[in-house]
């Protein structure tokens, strides 16, 4: 079957090897806020800069980013929404989405399945090397694949894949255990990546070498990270010019949210990522003055921000505690303290927008109810020696403090002892991954269809303390993996949906999470820099070409940004 076969069954995902954490959320002081009680700000795009003009290719783009990222090699490093933007610059994936959300080859060429989708074969586009001049070839990436599926970070991803084998040069059959409908998907994840097998198996994270628009330069962790254009990428614009534009890229982290928010506004950097709601609605506001540019509306899932909860600790293995902390929060006077009413609250991983939002988790989830969560807390604290107390993790970011603080306040009225704990974001989530921790603030789950999810919900993804568990709240509900695997192998929408709100409902019930808000990271460009989020893909096996989904996992591709002149 062809690859429009494939599109048109849905978009089926499975895995997502996006770890979208260190949130930020503002506080309640944003300046140029127009916003009143009865009118809360709202999210959206102003200010963009979009245009036919001929691009001028040249120029030197500095990109502030929210965090650093602790190596780039995706067999071992954890890529956040700040690893993620890098991660453009310097690989491909094999698959792509589109701006409706729905897969499209990117290094692929096309993806074919058996009627049965117990075997795919991935045709690569010919002409493509890698940034030391090596080709892509089918047997670079069935050894790319081979070896992602042996590693301790990404293997569990690859549980339904039996084996690889190659056809010639340029297709790549691999072979399932189990029908994997639209298998694909999953190549658009970091688990897609195609990279140097030699550099990929060293186990070196500092030297990337991709496939990329631009290849690395310098990185001095914490400061800067350079790349330069790569002369030889294999793309071209529609007009034949090739890409990508820009010649040069420098990446700064500016962990705290005011320090690079002052960096934008000074002009040190162009461009900049945030969750934080006060940049969000001061840059709204400037954008539609038409002094910036922000992009934070998305045709595809947003994020939720959440207490994640470590099932398998002495305190949170107790569902009595779990439900006590949910009853304790109160997650509409959180959103309206920490982000001035921005975002909405969340009930579960998907908004009430969204066709796979269950509605009876308005009913299913706990909500606030501070009498039934002093009746819980009382009866922990008879199990546990007449305490009820927990470490409480998060980043080192002053707003994520403010957050984290609001949060203690409510649960400490409930006689509920919640210790704050910041930890820096590369080893926070190397904390999370290996069960070290009772709670964390985190930010997660905005595949554009929820199997990209589900490795993170699945049981079998859990694993024990101490080892790398990609279920971190190592909830092990053996209803929640049956429903994700009927959810993988159905090819009816309706039956596949129903499956999927069945699945929340059940969530629901374990609370492996305390729901706090849907929200979208930001991107904030002064007016020089054009079409920030508006590029795309390459022609399909169809001959098809479609326009790239804007932002996914708080990241977008830089190939087709330029600069204006002064």
């Amino acid at each position: 079957m062809s690859s429009r076969t494939t599109r048109r069954r849905g978009a089926l995902v499975f895995v997502a090897l996006v770890t979208v954490v260190g949130l930020a959320a503002g506080c309640n002081n944003a300046g140029g806020d127009t916003s009143t009680a009865d009118t809360p700000p709202k999210a959206g795009n102003a200010g963009v800069v979009e245009n036919t003009d001929t691009p001028k290719p040249g120029g030197n783009l500095v990109y502030g980013l929210s965090a650093e990222t602790n190596g780039w090699n995706p067999s071992t490093s954890q890529w956040a929404a700040s690893g993620l933007e890098v991660a453009h610059a310097l690989f491909d994936t094999l698959a792509a989405y589109d701006s409706d959300s729905t897969i499209q080859p990117f290094l692929a060429e096309r993806f074919d399945h058996n009627e049965a989708f117990t075997q795919w074969t991935i045709t690569l586009r010919p002409g493509i090397t890698l940034h030391n001049g090596k080709p892509v070839n089918a047997a670079l990436v069935k050894a790319n694949q081979e070896y992602l599926k042996k590693s301790q970070l990404t293997g569990t991803a690859f549980e339904p894949v039996d084996s690889y084998t190659t056809d010639g040069d340029l297709k790549v059959i691999v072979t399932m255990k189990q029908p994997w409908v639209n298998y694909p998907y999953a190549l658009a994840t970091q688990i897609g990546v195609v990279a140097d097998n030699d550099w990929l198996t060293s186990g070196d994270t500092g030297k990337p070498i991709g496939t990329g628009p631009f290849s690395l330069v310098s990185w001095k962790p914490d400061q800067s990270m350079i790349v330069k254009k790569n002369p030889n990428y294999w793309r071209k614009d529609a007009q034949g010019t090739p890409l990508p534009y820009l010649d040069q890229i420098e990446f700064r982290p500016i962990g705290v949210d005011t320090s690079r928010s002052a960096s934008l506004l000074s002009g040190d950097i162009d461009i900049m990522q945030t969750n934080d709601a006060t940049d969000s609605i001061k840059f709204s506001e400037l954008g539609r003055k038409g002094e910036y540019q922000v992009f934070n509306e998305t045709k595809g899932e947003t994020s939720e921000v959440f207490v994640q909860l470590n099932g398998v600790s002495d305190l949170f293995s107790d569902p009595d505690a779990r439900k006590a902390l949910a009853y304790a929060t109160d997650k509409q006077a959180f959103v309206d303290t920490v982000s001035q009413g921005l975002f909405e609250p969340a009930n579960g991983p998907f908004s009430p927008a969204s066709k796979w939002y269950a509605p009876e988790v308005k009913d299913t989830y706990p909500q606030y109810d501070p009498a039934k969560a002093h009746e819980y807390v009382e009866k922990v604290k008879a199990k546990h020696g007449g305490a009820f107390t927990f470490s409480f993790i998060g980043t080192t970011s002053p707003t994520i403090a403010t957050a984290m603080q609001q949060l203690q306040q409510q649960w400490v009225a409930v006689g509920i002892d919640a210790k704050i704990v910041p930890v820096e974001q590369a080893p926070m989530i190397v904390q999370v991954l290996t069960g070290k921790y009772d709670a964390v603030l985190w930010q997660q789950f905005d595949s554009p269809h929820p199997l990209g999810d589900s490795i993170w919900w699945h049981p079998n993804s859990s694993k024990p303390a101490g080892e790398f568990s990609l279920n971190f709240a190592h909830n092990k509900d053996e209803q929640i993996g049956t429903l994700l695997d009927a959810a993988r192998a159905e090819t009816d929408p309706a039956k596949e949906i129903a499956d999927y709100q069945a699945m929340q409902i059940q969530m629901d019930k374990d609370i492996p999470y305390i729901w706090l808000y849907h929200t979208q990271l930001s991107v904030v460009a002064s007016n020089k820099v054009v079409n920030v989020v508006n590029y795309t893909l390459p022609p399909n096996g169809d001959g098809e070409q479609k326009q790239g989904l804007a932002i996914q996992g708080g990241a977008h591709p830089l190939a087709q940004i330029w600069l204006k002149s002064a």
